[in-house]
């Protein structure tokens, strides 16, 4: 093993990065094209953005790609790029599906049109995460490319991941289609910078309706009765939610920056009928994140006990708990092989060490280590979540080749460790005759 962490400079990753070095300015040029390919979910149509993949993967010469779908128009791709010997599985995973731009007039630029400018890409999915999976493309093509290496690379491009990936990664771990030994997640890794870190948490998400229910009656005799305003009582219960309920919630804060859970109170609310109708019902809606270690049973009981304080306290108020979805945070130990390879490759490429971090967010992780057991990393990817689901998304128009690098590299670093590699194995120093390039331990 040579100073940079990889194997003595394997011919594999001599070829790799020769090959991406060689197409930085392509690799670039598609992910413009896979911008300028809507894929908004909802309303979620992801044929387009589809045959685009698997178009340019026949044109770099991968060829085993298999389009499975729940339906007709949500289209996943399983890519299987085999080495000649048998070894290890890694997936590298994106999904291909975008949130809706929204309020067109808050954009500067059409969101379709995949423009560069101050050094950066903009449009709609540049960032989530339409640059990673580009850069997930050449590489899987670099390695299918190269020799001297094991195993098996897979891609696994998903539909409906802004949707909540019932027709994505859930189904195909539901269907049994998601088997590897570790897998790498694109999704951005920065909050305050891009490659700020490595998401080795992905937060689940409880996402909660409540029902208030008040006196439905003409609007010009309330006056004369008392009878229950169900917009008004739900204002009073969406700001004492806001104000308290995280002190409610059951949890240990985690050992990396003492992360706990978020609650997002109101995220969408309706409530009435029309003109000259007491309102009788409202409805709101929450989206709480969570941490390793809070549960179903813990969020939901949690939950109830606030909703009967609340209850206690307004004899006014009826509130009625549903439970829309629930998902636990999966975590992947920071010693892992596959961090240590990312490590490793991120050194070599961006010439810093990155830290494993808790990602704020719920990635398809919870698919991929939560129901198909795969050990995961949740977010490893260009761009930074502020800019995400958000007017103007735009991510460092270098983010897509370096990216294709860091996977590429990790990739290589994963699947060439004996299979029985331990932690202590892959501890390395970075020399003086690698310049620029920063020790990992």
């Amino acid at each position: 093993m040579n100073a940079s962490g990889y194997p003595a400079w394997s011919p594999a990753t001599a070829s790799a990065l020769a090959f991406l070095e060689r197409t930085a300015a392509d690799q670039l040029a598609f992910a413009r094209e896979l911008v300028a390919t809507p894929s908004p979910n909802p309303p979620g149509d992801e044929r387009a953005v589809a045959d685009l993949l698997c178009k340019r993967l026949g044109e770099l010469g991968v060829d085993n790609v298999t389009t499975v779908c729940a339906q007709p128009s949500r289209p996943n791709l399983l890519v299987r790029i085999p080495a000649r010997e048998e070894g290890r599985t890694l997936i590298l995973s994106g999904h291909i599906d975008t949130k809706p731009p929204g309020d067109l007039s808050k954009w500067r630029t059409d969101p379709w049109d995949p423009l560069i400018a101050d050094g950066e890409l903009h449009g709609l999915g540049s960032g989530d995460m339409k640059g990673a999976v580009a850069a997930m493309v050449y590489a899987a093509a670099a390695l299918s490319r190269s020799d001297g290496w094991t195993g098996e690379l897979q891609l696994v491009l998903t539909a409906d991941e802004e949707g909540g990936s019932t027709l994505g990664s859930k189904w195909l771990a539901d269907e049994g289609y998601l088997a590897a030994d570790a897998a790498i997640i694109g999704e951005p890794c920065g909050v305050m910078r891009e490659w700020e870190n490595i998401g080795v948490v992905s937060r689940g998400s409880a996402l909660v309706d409540i029902e208030v229910s008040g006196t439905q009656m003409h609007s010009s005799v309330s006056d004369r009765f008392n009878p229950v305003n169900a917009t008004f009582e739900m204002a009073g219960l969406i700001r004492k939610m806001h104000r308290e309920f995280k002190g409610h919630l059951t949890f240990t804060p985690h050992r990396l920056g003492n992360a706990g859970p978020t609650v997002n109170v109101g995220v969408m609310a309706e409530a009435g009928v029309f003109y000259g109708v007491y309102p009788g019902n409202a409805r709101f809606s929450s989206d709480i994140r969570l941490v390793p270690g809070m549960t179903e049973q813990t969020v939901t009981a949690d939950l109830r006990r606030f909703l009967e304080e609340a209850m206690a306290e307004n004899p006014r108020l009826s509130a009625e708990l549903n439970i829309v979805g629930i998902s636990q945070a999966t975590e992947i130990p920071f010693d892992h092989p596959v961090v240590v390879g990312l490590q490793h490759a991120a050194a070599y490429v961006l010439g810093e060490s990155l830290e494993p971090a808790v990602f704020p967010g719920a990635t398809d992780a919870l698919s991929f280590q939560g129901i198909a057991g795969i050990p995961t990393v949740a977010a490893f990817g260009p761009g930074y979540v502020p800019r995400a689901h958000a007017p103007n998304e735009r991510m460092a128009s270098s983010g897509v080749a370096q990216a294709a690098k860091v996977y590429a590299l990790a990739a290589l670093d994963y699947l060439s460790q004996p299979t029985n590699a331990t932690p202590s194995d892959r501890s390395v120093e970075l020399k003086d005759e690698d310049p620029g390039r920063q020790a990992v331990h």
